[in-house]
């Protein structure tokens, strides 16, 4: 952590009071004159752009933290059972997701020592970029838990903020997850009824995530606050306060993500001729041809959840958008059953004769208008579904599910229909009318009323709604719920990973430079820092 921290110094002295200094970037945000209200709101702009990688469905967050890592232990894209590294997950990668978000909240930390320092007046003023802030980095703090289990947050990020005393706040100290699980559901509803009456001033000229939109805010933040009571409702010394929430955010009629146009979300292309343009600046667009480049080749484990019309007399709708067939004009994907010489044979045939479906090229591969998920509407129906299912609130589960599928058929038809691909000779376009809504509305009902295990169905679809998009987000659920249900072969030549990690091992940066709080922390887990030490809400 002193390596990380000794870095953020340089790399937050770079942001402090200008936020960032890519042309790109900079140029979309003018001072709005004052400079109070300039630094805070640029702050604020900073914080997002410091989280960026790992925001945006970018070349760095695809290739080595999902793609090349817990996709694989999603299954929500193809791989070959490779012998000795099947399930391995590099460590510098692991250091970069790390780092990533260490660097977020140091920027966090230079915002909330600057408006700590103004008048009261301007603190009213500036209130809403500190909001909006905290609901990101709880996001992404999140995400660090779920993948590592207790991580440093309350004493972390101070190093250049502390003046004398930065020292001490160079080893940060771990705290449980279940501590810190329990300030973001507290904060974060808290957070949500602040904002309801927030005097908003220039937030829409320095937010690049919701472009000022101060309801969808709102709905970000309690639709986050809703996926992390149920991350922890489930099982866990935290399910009784999950399902309390979820009651509370779903009885209560709080404001949450329920249709398309609500779906909180990035933009990757900067062209003022697209109606998609990412107004950040940042130039995603080309981040998932290469993020995807060696891991394009279709999960059968997803084909066979879209394959269904043994089972329900078509397919299901999203099948044609997500992927293209192989040479024989069928779906067919790598699949763990597979041995590894027969998937390496096949995989290295001329491309004409390719045995494997891809992930589609239209809508995902080449489309520089693709949108980067954050919430989705479906995400929230499926887990309003879960909790109407189990009890944990009142509510009809099966028109949940419903408009869950509806949604996220929605959502994969407007990528693949807002597509824009500058190289049609390699690829080209192949964008596809969705069908009528009576008609995915019917085929829905028809998956719900022929489950028997409607849990099992539900989060089914809810693994399948995050995908190759989401595949942090997969993992995480398919470790709470167990479902879809996958199969995993021993690598028996692996010296370590023998089979899927139930968790990230602590990156290298904390066990060299912050030794003696990891250390402490490792002391307190059964097994150590193990790859096999469960998170407290998985199953």
């Amino acid at each position: 952590m002193k390596k990380i921290l000794s870095i953020l110094l340089g790399f937050a002295m770079l942001y402090n009071f200008s936020a960032c200094s890519d042309n790109d970037y900079t140029s979309k945000y003018t001072d709005p004159g004052e400079t109070s209200i300039a630094s805070c709101d640029k702050l604020m702009t900073g914080v997002f752009y410091t989280g960026a990688r790992f925001t945006y469905n970018s070349y760095w967050r695809l290739y080595t933290w999902e793609n090349s890592g817990v996709a694989k232990f999603a299954q929500t894209i193809g791989f070959t059972n490779t012998d000795g590294t099947r399930y391995s997950i590099a460590d510098s990668y692991a250091n970069n997701r790390w780092e990533d978000f260490y660097n977020t909240l140091t920027q966090f930390r230079e915002l909330q020592v600057t408006y700590n320092k103004l008048t009261p007046e301007e603190k009213e003023k500036n209130r809403v970029f500190w909001c909006v802030s905290e609901i990101f980095v709880y996001d992404h703090l999140s995400q660090v838990i779920d993948a590592f289990g207790d991580v440093p947050f309350s004493e972390a990020g101070y190093l250049t903020t502390m003046g004398a005393d930065s020292l001490m706040y160079s080893y940060p100290s771990y705290e449980k997850a279940t501590d810190l699980y329990t300030m973001m559901l507290d904060n974060l509803g808290n957070l949500s009824q602040e904002l309801n009456g927030i005097g908003v001033t220039g937030l829409e000229r320095q937010d690049f995530i919701n472009n000022g939109d101060i309801d969808k805010w709102i709905k970000y933040c309690n639709s986050l606050r809703l996926r992390l009571a149920t991350r922890v409702a489930t099982q866990g010394e935290l399910a009784t306060k999950g399902k309390q929430v979820v009651k509370e955010i779903l009885e209560g009629n709080y404001p949450i993500v329920e249709e398309l146009k609500q779906n909180i979300q990035v933009l990757s292309f900067d062209n003022d001729i697209s109606s998609t343009a990412d107004p950040a600046g940042l130039n995603f667009g080309d981040a998932f041809r290469n993020g995807y480049k060696e891991h394009s080749f279709a999960s059968q484990a997803m084909l066979d959840v879209l394959i269904t019309e043994e089972a329900l007399g078509e397919n299901d709708p999203r099948l044609i958008i997500m992927y293209s067939k192989n040479s024989k004009d069928e779906y067919r994907g790598l699949s763990t059953r597979e041995p590894y010489a027969e998937q390496l044979a096949n995989t290295n045939i001329e491309e004409k004769s390719r045995v494997y479906s891809r992930i589609d090229s239209t809508t995902v591969i080449y489309n520089r208008n693709l949108k980067s998920p954050i919430i989705t509407a479906a995400e929230v129906y499926f887990t309003k579904a879960e909790a109407y299912q189990r009890g944990w609130a009142s509510g009809d589960a099966k028109q949940a599910f419903i408009n869950g599928v509806l949604e996220s058929v929605k959502f994969y038809y407007d990528q693949n229909n807002d597509a824009l691909n500058r190289e049609l000779t390699a690829s080209p376009i192949r964008k596809v009318e969705m069908p009528a809504e009576s008609k995915i509305i019917a085929y829905a009902q028809k998956m719900w009323d022929k489950a028997t295990n409607k849990e099992e169905v539900i989060a089914t679809q809810k693994w399948l709604n995050f995908g190759f998009m989401q595949s942090t987000q997969a993992w995480h659920e398919y470790r709470r719920t167990g479902y879809p249900e996958l199969y995993f072969p021993t690598d028996d030549l692996a010296q370590i990973l023998k089979t899927p990690p139930y968790r990230v091992r602590y990156p290298f940066s904390e066990r060299n430079y912050n030794t003696d709080n990891y250390n402490k922390q490792v002391a307190t887990m059964p097994d150590g820092d193990s790859y096999y030490t469960k998170i407290f809400w998985a199953k």
